[in-house]
Formats: C-alpha cells, sequence, structure tokens
C-alpha cells in the first residue's frame, strides 16, 4: 500500500484545450506518451496513468500548472486561461523544466520545485 507521500499511479483524464488532432493537441499527447501509457483519447480529453496532479499553482498568464508523476518521468501540464493548454515531459522535474522554451515561466516554476519531489 502506498504511503500518503507515495500516492499510486491512476487513470488521469485532462481536457486538453484542443482536439487530438490539432498540432497543440499532438504535442501534448506525444510529452504523454514519453513519460506514460496514453488509455485513451476523444476530442480534447485524454486519458493516461499518472501520480498526481501536484498543483503548482497559477505562473504568470497561466491559469494553472500541474505535475504528474509517471512511470517513466514526470509530465507537467500547463493551461492558458482560453486555451489550448501545453504540456512538457522529462525524466526528471528538472528535465521537464529546461523542456519549457518560455524564461519567465521556466523560472517560475524552478520557485516551485521544493514542492515536487523527483
Amino acid at each position: 500500500m502506498a504511503s500518503p507521500k507515495e500516492p499510486s499511479a491512476k487513470q488521469h483524464t485532462i481536457d486538453m484545450g484542443a482536439s487530438m488532432e490539432t498540432e497543440e493537441g499532438l504535442v501534448i499527447i506525444d510529452a504523454l506518451n514519453e513519460v506514460s501509457d496514453v488509455l485513451a483519447m476523444d476530442g480534447p480529453r485524454v486519458t493516461f496513468i499518472g501520480e498526481g496532479p501536484i498543483q503548482l499553482g497559477a505562473i504568470g498568464r497561466l491559469r494553472a500548472a500541474d505535475a504528474y508523476r509517471c512511470a517513466r518521468g514526470v509530465f507537467l501540464f500547463l493551461q492558458e486561461p482560453g486555451g489550448p493548454h501545453w504540456a512538457v515531459a522529462g525524466a526528471s522535474f528538472s528535465e521537464a523544466l529546461a523542456a519549457i522554451h518560455e524564461d519567465d515561466i521556466r523560472e517560475a516554476l524552478i520557485g516551485r520545485q521544493h514542492v515536487i519531489d523527483c
């Protein structure tokens, strides 16, 4: 049985804010495929396996940033106020952060690194 510090992996469904057939949707699905198993896709929703979410809060213009611990790394889901949303992934939280090309968002998330221990 998992301790409170180590939640067990479960299914999560997120709304990508874009159809899976758009470039934005495909980028999110590609990031998920790096670190998790995608179980289902339906329009703007995708279901995958992971632990979390660890809510990192609003960052700059972003409505929210959530981190999921997955079997092969960390998935960061970054939510724009009106969509489409976007995501990055990496073998660790630091590697996922390095994939963020916007300096202000990356720096703000580095300041919240203490929230997630990956």
